[in-house]
């Protein structure tokens, strides 16, 4: 329970903003589809969870096989064409 009350910074806040925005105006506009929405970010909020999940966003690093250390380029040569 503490961990829902502590660490909030402001992409939580935003979001929880936009729940909360989201549900007014969905019950304001009768527009109920808005509450899908609005729980997916009321979730996010709560839960301090992104869109990706736990570092979803940052890319794995491959491994090169069959290569050892050293850089992962190769020269090229050029040739002028006139």
């Amino acid at each position: 329970m503490s961990t829902l009350l502590n660490n909030w910074h402001f992409m939580r806040v935003l979001r929880a903003g936009i729940a909360i925005w989201a549900t007014v105006e969905a019950f304001r506009t009768t527009q109920w589809l808005l509450l899908l929405p609005a729980g997916i970010f009321a979730v996010q909020a709560i839960f301090d969870i992104g869109c990706c999940g736990t570092a979803g966003c940052a890319a794995p690093q491959q491994k090169q096989f069959g290569k050892t250390s050293g850089p992962a380029t190769e020269e090229v040569a050029y040739e002028e064409v006139k």
